[in-house]
């Protein structure tokens, strides 16, 4: 799209003299207090198959980040006990 100078930046508003938002001053990032494994805590044997956890434990471990570790970690114990549990039945 061109303007009228053949210009193709986009235009500008019509009202640009409002304020931006101001942000308080004491505005803080809140510490992160989790344990890095929220996103599979609540996974119970037998919710996916193994396989799938496997593979997705194998995705967490090209990454080098320390939750990643224990996200696969997790994963790992999550799909023995699934295999266990189908052993033992």
């Amino acid at each position: 799209m061109t303007n009228n100078n053949g210009n193709t930046r986009r235009p500008k508003p019509a009202n640009n003299n409002r304020p931006a938002p101001a942000r308080p001053n004491n505005y803080e990032f809140m510490p992160y207090a989790g344990t890095g494994t929220e996103a599979v805590d609540d996974l119970a044997p037998g919710m996916v198959p193994s396989w799938r956890l496997l593979e997705i434990a194998k995705w967490h471990d090209g990454k080098h980040a320390r939750r990643n570790r224990l996200i696969a970690d997790r994963l790992r114990e999550l799909a023995a006990q699934h295999d266990e549990a189908r052993v033992a039945a």
